[in-house]
């Protein structure tokens, strides 16, 4: 085997490892993206699941919020009416 010869076949073998390398980059970009989009996906679905609680709970806020505003009212009428009976009350109590 002369000098071409051990040339040739270093050269091949190169080209071997390079398709080889090339075939292992390709088959690992692929898992990755199929990684990815698995994961893209299921943060999809967690981002989807906080939004619909998000909107669940400022209907949740709006119903407690309009709850303490009429309880407000009520207490506010309940106070106007024990002022009333008060003051009815001292002004039988000075005839």
């Amino acid at each position: 085997m002369d000098i071409e010869d051990l040339h040739r076949v270093v050269v091949q073998g190169f080209a071997s490892m390079t398709d080889k390398v090339d075939s292992v980059e390709a088959r690992l970009t692929e898992r990755i993206d199929s990684g990815l989009t698995s994961v893209n996906h299921r943060i999809t679905g967690v981002n989807q699941r906080i939004d619909a609680l998000q909107i669940h709970m400022d209907a949740e806020f709006g119903r407690v919020k309009e709850a303490l505003m009429e309880h407000g009212r009520q207490l506010k009428d309940v106070r106007a009416a024990l002022d009333r009976k008060v003051d009815r009350d001292e002004r039988e109590a000075r005839h």
